[in-house]
């Protein structure tokens, strides 16, 4: 496998962090619906429980999507070009990993 310059490390840095944006904004709303329909009337009603359902795939969704993310992002550090020393470019260095709470 060939080895990606700092051009081609930094642009699937960039894109994955923006691609995480959207997700993890995603994923915020659909834990405060969760959260909503939980303190809701509804919850235990037959709707309720079907929507509810629907958020819960949704959010697996989401952080599986997260997690895709940040192996695309493991695999761009391990790939990336090193300088003499071995360190990998700040742009590559500069990524973290999202927290992920437990989904259950």
């Amino acid at each position: 496998m060939a080895k990606l310059n700092i051009c081609e490390a930094s642009d699937a840095v960039t894109s994955m962090q923006a691609l995480r944006n959207v997700l993890r904004e995603d994923l915020d709303d659909i834990e405060r619906r969760i959260h909503e329909l939980a303190q809701s009337g509804l919850a235990t009603s037959e709707v309720g429980v079907s929507e509810m359902n629907i958020y819960c795939i949704a959010r697996a969704a989401l952080y599986s999507g997260l997690a895709g993310i940040n192996e695309v992002l493991g695999w761009v550090h391990l790939m990336a070009d090193k300088d003499s020393d071995g360190n990998a470019p700040e742009i590559v260095r500069s990524f973290h990993t999202v927290p992920a709470a437990s989904i259950h």
